[in-house]
């Protein structure tokens, strides 16, 4: 093959590590979500800025992952982790030890618009 067939490998060969990490990353995110908590959080809103950041990361390794998605079909991205979410929820509701939180959601969602957010300012500024 030439050098175009080599670089669309390289390509496919980036973006199934990409989705490796983030399904990995999801198996994870839901396992310490359901964990146990190991006491009073260290500060108020400490459990809604760990929602927001995580949901960030991993709108950051969904891009990534699905790089086709374009204009409107981030909405798939959106959706899927916003569903995410909302199983997270009902997951901890379901524990004697978790409860479930709609401002978690919140917190998400606004996790989702930030990562979406940094990921087009890191995509404008090089080959991200």
């Amino acid at each position: 093959m030439g050098v175009r067939g080599s670089g669309h490998s390289i390509g496919m060969q980036k973006v199934i590590i990409w989705r490796l990490i983030f399904f990995f990353v999801l198996c994870a995110v839901m396992t310490f979500a359901l964990l146990p908590t190991s006491g009073t959080p260290g500060f108020t809103g400490q459990d809604k800025l760990i929602h927001l950041i995580v949901f960030s990361v991993l709108f950051f390794l969904g891009a990534k992952a699905y790089p086709g998605l374009i204009s409107w079909k981030w909405l798939y991205l959106y959706l899927g982790l916003f569903s995410y979410g909302v199983l997270m929820e009902l997951l901890q509701g379901q524990t004697s030890y978790r409860s479930m939180e709609a401002w978690d959601l919140v917190a998400d969602s606004l996790g989702l618009i930030v990562g979406h957010s940094a990921l087009k300012l890191f995509s404008k500024y090089q080959n991200f």
